[in-house]
């Protein structure tokens, strides 16, 4: 049986953290038109989620990101948007400053056009408490995430970043780690399914990156996993697999569990 949060964050029908799995497409695009033809061939999938990747859009002013996300929405007006600007230091399409990045988050979250932001953890209270204050205030919930595209930390590392995730405010705490051998994969299933104990009422998102790790996006919801990423035209990072393919694999699993 999977693991699920005592309660599961309901946000446009999706349950984190409840009985089902859910799948989150992400939309990489550098114009307008590319992202809408992402967004129509993603809506037809009927994905569970759709991530905007606004670090590889062109254009990060307020103005236009705040049009591109009225014309989002008319297309994706079913799906929960999490709006994700990866600072470069975890891999984000492009540098920008911090002054810069607070400034199109907090547009976004004011337009109310957004379900959820996601939020690099390394940025510090600094950065996130203005923003989390923000989303909270204004009906978004808030991704903590920390990536390492080098390697998987120690289990009590990896453990540490969750409780510190959870303690700043995240409604949902996302890890994603670059395995260097089998037994990377193994424990970071480990740290999922620990931090399910140990946080129960807390949803999480937990991946090994890669092709090595392409397992734990199929067999991470056993574990505690509430949501993967999958492609759907683009990929946003190494060792995603096909929104279907990943679909067929996981309801597999589940069915046998």
């Amino acid at each position: 049986m999977r693991p699920c949060v005592a309660s599961p964050v309901v946000i446009r029908g999706a349950a984190f953290g409840g009985s089902q799995p859910l799948f989150c497409v992400p939309l990489v695009a550098k114009t307008l038109d590319q992202l809408l033809m992402q967004a129509q061939t993603a809506h037809a999938l009927k994905p569970d989620v759709v991530e905007w990747r606004v670090d590889s859009f062109d254009q990060t002013g307020a103005e236009e990101v705040g049009e591109a996300l009225r014309q989002l929405r008319k297309i994706l007006d079913r799906e929960p948007i999490i709006f994700t600007l990866r600072i470069s230091a975890e891999g984000g399409a492009k540098p920008m400053t911090q002054e810069a990045r607070a400034s199109c988050i907090d547009a976004a979250l004011r337009s109310g056009l957004i379900d959820m932001v996601d939020l690099e953890l390394c940025n510090g209270p600094e950065f996130l408490e203005p923003i989390i204050s923000t989303a909270h205030s204004h009906g978004s919930r808030v991704i903590l995430s920390f990536h390492d595209f080098e390697a998987t930390p120690s289990n009590e590392v990896l453990l540490g970043r969750i409780s510190v995730m959870i303690r700043q405010g995240a409604d949902i705490a996302k890890v994603a780690c670059m395995p260097r051998e089998a037994g990377d994969v193994l424990r970071l299933l480990q740290v999922t399914l620990t931090a399910r104990s140990v946080f129960p009422a807390v949803p999480l998102c937990t991946m090994s990156m890669g092709g090595l790790g392409s397992l734990s996006r199929v067999a991470g919801f056993l574990y505690g996993s509430d949501m993967a990423f999958a492609v759907g035209q683009a990929v946003s990072a190494p060792g995603q697999i096909p929104i279907g393919e990943a679909r067929a694999i996981t309801e597999a699993l589940l069915r046998y569990a």
